[in-house]
């Protein structure tokens, strides 16, 4: 009897501790499935927000882009690239936050990525910045070479003054010639270039004319009495000097060219100052002076009758090897040289010649000194 006693109680206390241990079991299976549960859970966040953290790092990168393409030049700019920076810089700190306590590794490769995505769209921005700049450069030079070249070529078409007539009327401006020569040259579109004594303030308008009209108002001198001018130095750059400032009070320029009455080969000032025209010539030149001789004479001041004899004086010396500086005048009732004028005009342009009014390029015709 105690045998079965001590039998029960024996198998009563095992049943009592296995039923012990499977409450324990059970507790620890549902401690096990909430474990894994809550960890699935937290891995899904954890996924979720990384995956946003790529997108919005995606989205930061294609602003930037669609920014770079819109603009067509690059150009770095301070601001943007910061705010950029900061937004990359809140979404990797927010990453490392979530990610400390579960997935180390995937915060680190998500940092990775997005900072190498960054620098690379850094270094795309600075290639692409470069080329255009150094395409830019290049477009900048070519286009200075061209110009370059365009003011060598004008230079070079201006300097070639072979088979170019420079047509010149003296002694002007007269109320009845110098209109009508203006008329004709206008009809034309020829340019010439007037070598011109005082004027009256009834012919003021005549010089303005010239100059608007494209032809270039040259000096001749105050005066052109040889016994006034040709007395000394001094009495030839006053004769100069006034008609000059009286020009530039009409057209608002200084001329710079003249032409020598009687030309720079007259004998005429013998009379009145023994080598004057030596020392005129030189001191031209020293103060700036141009002055213009001629190589064609249309005799319209000495032995031409009427004009038939001004144009053949003009055609038959006129050379496509040479520049041709063409005297003619148009002081008062000086009818040869406008009735020719047409003539010659037509003439020239048959040939193949070109006309020009004198400027800085034309060059100097002028005679020997005899004085």
């Amino acid at each position: 009897m105690n045998d079965y006693i001590d039998y029960n109680r024996y198998y009563g206390s095992n049943r009592h501790r296995n039923n012990k241990r499977r409450k324990r079991e059970r507790l620890i299976n549902l401690i096990s499935i909430f474990v894994v549960i809550a960890v699935i859970i937290v891995a899904g966040f954890v996924i979720t927000q990384s995956v946003q953290e790529k997108e919005a790092v995606a989205t930061i990168i294609d602003e930037g882009k669609d920014s770079v393409t819109s603009e067509n030049t690059i150009k770095p700019n301070n601001t943007e690239n910061t705010t950029s920076d900061q937004k990359i810089a809140k979404v990797t700190e927010e990453n490392n936050t979530s990610s400390t306590n579960t997935n180390t590794n995937t915060n680190t490769n998500t940092n990775t990525s997005a900072n190498t995505t960054t620098e690379n769209n850094t270094t795309n921005e600075t290639t692409n910045t470069t080329k255009n700049e150094t395409q830019s450069t290049e477009k900048e030079d070519e286009k200075d070479e061209k110009d370059e070249d365009d003011k060598k070529e004008e230079t070079s078409k201006k300097s070639d003054t072979k088979g170019v007539i420079y047509l010149t009327f003296d002694d002007g401006p007269s109320a009845n010639i110098t209109p009508k020569v203006l008329d004709v040259l206008k009809e034309y579109n020829v340019k010439a270039t007037f070598f011109i004594l005082n004027y009256s303030s009834a012919n003021e308008y005549l010089v303005k004319r010239e100059h608007d009209e494209g032809h270039t108002v040259a000096i001749h001198g105050y005066s052109h009495e040889y016994k006034d001018i040709y007395t000394s130095t001094s009495a030839f750059w006053n004769n100069i000097y006034k008609l000059q400032d009286k020009i530039e009070d009409t057209i608002g320029v200084k001329s710079m060219y003249f032409r020598f009455p009687g030309g720079s080969s007259n004998t005429v000032s013998r009379q009145y100052c023994k080598g004057i025209m030596t020392t005129l010539t030189k001191q031209a030149k020293e103060k700036g002076f141009k002055y213009f001789d001629w190589n064609v004479s249309s005799g319209d001041a000495g032995g031409a009758k009427d004009a038939d004899d001004v144009y053949d004086n003009i055609t038959d010396h006129l050379s496509k090897d040479r520049t041709n500086m063409v005297l003619c005048h148009d002081f008062s009732g000086n009818t040869k040289t406008l009735n020719a004028l047409p003539d010659v005009i037509e003439y020239a342009l048959d040939h193949g010649y070109e006309f020009r009014a004198i400027d800085d390029d034309t060059p100097m015709i002028t005679h020997g000194v005899n004085n």
